[in-house]
């Protein structure tokens, strides 16, 4: 983001030259503002510099307010936000969207690969390392809410600035937040690999995310791949791998609700392999490690939220064994999530639990027998935007048509009809939007 090329008449110079011209006007050092902002020095600096990087939102809001611009300064950074955005659609080519995005994702696996063969040891300034940490914890807070089109340009191009960064870089400890943000970035684009379907370009980013971690030396997020490793193999269908990595995680003995995290992933991936023994007690593991959870370092998607494990255990239940017994425990479960998901703000509601409770109890009310309801959690599901769809609600959704084709609902016209919207549904892959694609 720092090469955007800015001139005198964009609006990212003129948001730069108003935050310094009105500290000035108002008699304050750049320590001075940040203190009032709550923010350091760097950070004022970085807002004032032409050609670096846009502040984020939140800084100019704080700024805009203690320097009294009656939101001149916030305008002038949507002005430059969209001058941002548009810069970027115009760099895609008019090829296929879905096979562009599609070969984007596996080229980029393929650049993160060689890129992290290269780097055996890696001059930047502290501010600059500050401001990826401030970027990346935003993307990945934003990660769980937005589509993927809305980050996945943004997460690219950071993560190519980390990697121009760490090229040559020889400062111990810029060399290690660096690492840990290119391992952060790599989870990032796995997760987007992931919701994209392609399993192998999601292991390759992983893998990378790995390299980096190990480089930095930081365990707690060793634990966080390792659980990401679990969930690309259990999609993947590869549920051996999905139990052991999860089991390789919790050696680390991470922080925060990684724990959680790594223990709901082999309750689930065990329930799929039709072990119940170590199904249950990986659910008793996952209670334990949410009551013994720490504060997170990092928000969005590298937390585990006591609705999101819910979401996991009634998943697990449902998988576990088609009984009434289950069917309800994974009912109260999935509501749960769905309750608390309601009542959360609009930033913190992760549209994948959402539709993921959803359809978990539209699968559980069918081993219930009641059509009805299983049609009311369906179609809020059903009548998403494709940008809305990831492989994993797309793959649950087509469970649900596998149960609905059985000899019990094959010859219901109710079934007949779910079934088609379903194949519907599920017909185009989920893929980038146009415009989300960031060329080289």
């Amino acid at each position: 983001m720092a090469d955007e090329s800015v001139t005198a008449e964009t609006a990212h110079t003129r948001l730069a030259g108003e935050i310094k011209r009105l500290r000035g006007a108002a008699g304050l050092s750049q320590s001075g503002l940040g203190e009032r902002v709550g923010y350091t020095r760097n950070y004022v600096s970085m807002a004032e510099r032409v050609g670096g990087n846009l502040p984020s939102q939140n800084l100019v809001e704080a700024l805009d307010q203690a320097l009294g611009a009656a939101g001149r300064l916030c305008a002038l950074w949507r002005e430059a936000k969209e001058e941002q955005q548009n810069r970027r659609r115009a760099t895609v080519p008019t090829d296929s969207p879905e096979e562009l995005s599609r070969q984007a994702v596996i080229d980029d696996a393929r650049d993160a690969a060689r890129t992290a063969r290269m780097i055996a040891s890696s001059g930047t300034t502290n501010e600059a390392v500050e401001q990826f940490d401030s970027e990346i914890r935003r993307i990945a807070a934003a990660y769980i809410s937005r589509p993927l089109g809305d980050v996945f340009g943004e997460i690219r191009e950071l993560r190519q600035e980390v990697f121009r960064l760490l090229d040559g870089n020889r400062i111990p400890n810029q060399l290690r937040d660096l690492y840990l943000h290119a391992s952060r970035l790599g989870g990032l684009q796995a997760h987007v690999s992931l919701d994209l379907g392609d399993y192998r370009a999601a292991d390759v980013h992983a893998q990378t995310a790995w390299l980096y971690a190990k480089l930095a030396g930081h365990q707690d997020m060793l634990g966080w791949i390792k659980a990401l490793q679990s969930l690309i193999a259990y999609w993947d269908d590869r549920l051996e791998d999905a139990v052991e990595r999860a089991r390789e995680g919790a050696l680390f003995r991470p922080r925060g609700t990684t724990g959680a995290r790594l223990a709901s992933l082999e309750a689930r991936a065990c329930a799929a392999r039709g072990d119940e023994e170590g199904t249950l007690t990986a659910l008793e593991l996952a209670e334990a490690a949410r009551a013994d959870a720490t504060v997170d370092e990092c928000s969005g998607v590298f937390t585990f939220p006591a609705a999101k494990q819910s979401v996991y255990a009634g998943t697990t239940l449902l998988t576990l064994k088609s009984s009434p017994a289950l069917a309800k425990q994974a009912i109260g479960k999935s509501q749960f999530a769905l309750d608390v998901y309601r009542t959360a703000a609009p930033a913190d509601r992760s549209a994948g639990d959402i539709f993921a409770a959803r359809l978990d109890l539209a699968g559980a009310h069918m081993v219930l027998g009641d059509l009805d309801a299983t049609q009311s959690y369906l179609d809020p599901v059903l009548a998403a935007p494709q940008v809305r769809r990831t492989a994993s609600i797309v793959k649950r959704a087509r469970g649900i048509g596998e149960l609905l084709s059985s000899p019990k609902y094959l010859a219901t016209a109710r079934a007949k009809g779910l079934r088609g919207e379903i194949r519907e549904f599920c017909a185009p892959p989920p893929a980038l939007p146009p415009g989300s694609v960031v060329r080289k």
